[in-house]
């Protein structure tokens, strides 16, 4: 789980920091924290990656770019996190849902109200991440969620399922991947690979770019089924 916090003023960024941590050892789960103080750097890391985080708090009322729009901004990339505005003032809520904010919550409610929000944030993003690929590896079953993950890449026996900032391994045939995923947006495009549409950049050329700037090869039977896939992925 991935949780980012972006708030200008540093003793809030703190206090919710120290909130988030208590809720998740509580809760005995385990997420990356990450801080911003600074809007502008939590939109850069967008502009590196369409979906870097699961859930999002967000200051509304920040300096050179505020919530809103920095939540707008957000929504052109990733549809799906899951946003939580901390204000000290109501008169954004109806704009809020413009950018489908999942929860409010006031600033001078934060003693007593956080704890639940981050709970009730933490059971929706479980709920709605049924789309998964799980497999094992090492004795370990892993579950991750099809939305992060870039491309499956087919080295003999072992297929390589590569994410934004991480990789996993498994013992596996990719024919049996793509017939399992058939109905997701996972694309065939080489005898070796197997790319998510959505993290599809550009095409062209005999290759495409992924999101994460990745180099793969189109080999010239996959060429239509592949520009047809990312089309519809564009819808």
């Amino acid at each position: 789980m991935r949780i980012a916090i972006c708030d200008d003023e540093t003793r809030i960024l703190d206090i919710l920091f120290e909130k988030t941590r208590d809720v998740l050892a509580k809760e005995n789960r385990d997420a990356q924290i990450s801080l911003f103080s600074d809007p502008k750097k939590l939109l850069a890391r967008y502009r590196e990656d369409a979906n870097p985080f699961d859930i999002l708090f967000l200051d509304i009322r920040m300096d050179g770019l505020d919530g809103i729009r920095l939540a707008e901004e957000i929504r052109q990339k990733d549809s799906r996190v899951l946003l939580v505005f901390i204000t000290s003032s109501a008169e954004y809520v109806f704009r809020g849902y413009e950018v489908k904010a999942f929860r409010y919550l006031m600033k001078n409610e934060l003693d007593f109200g956080f704890s639940k929000v981050l709970r009730d944030t933490i059971d929706e993003l479980e709920h709605s991440g049924d789309d998964r690929f799980t497999f094992q590896f090492g004795g370990e079953t892993i579950s991750l969620e099809l939305r992060h993950i870039y491309y499956f890449e087919s080295k003999k026996r072992i297929v390589n399922i590569q994410l934004s900032g991480s990789s996993y391994r498994t013992y596996a045939k990719l024919d049996d991947i793509e017939n399992a995923l058939a109905d997701k947006d996972f694309i065939r495009c080489h005898q070796s690979f197997l790319v998510n549409a959505k993290k599809i950049l550009r095409l062209g050329g005999g290759e495409l770019v992924l999101k994460n700037e990745c180099v793969i090869p189109v080999s010239k039977k996959y060429r239509k089924s592949v520009n047809d896939a990312y089309l519809w992925s564009l819808r």
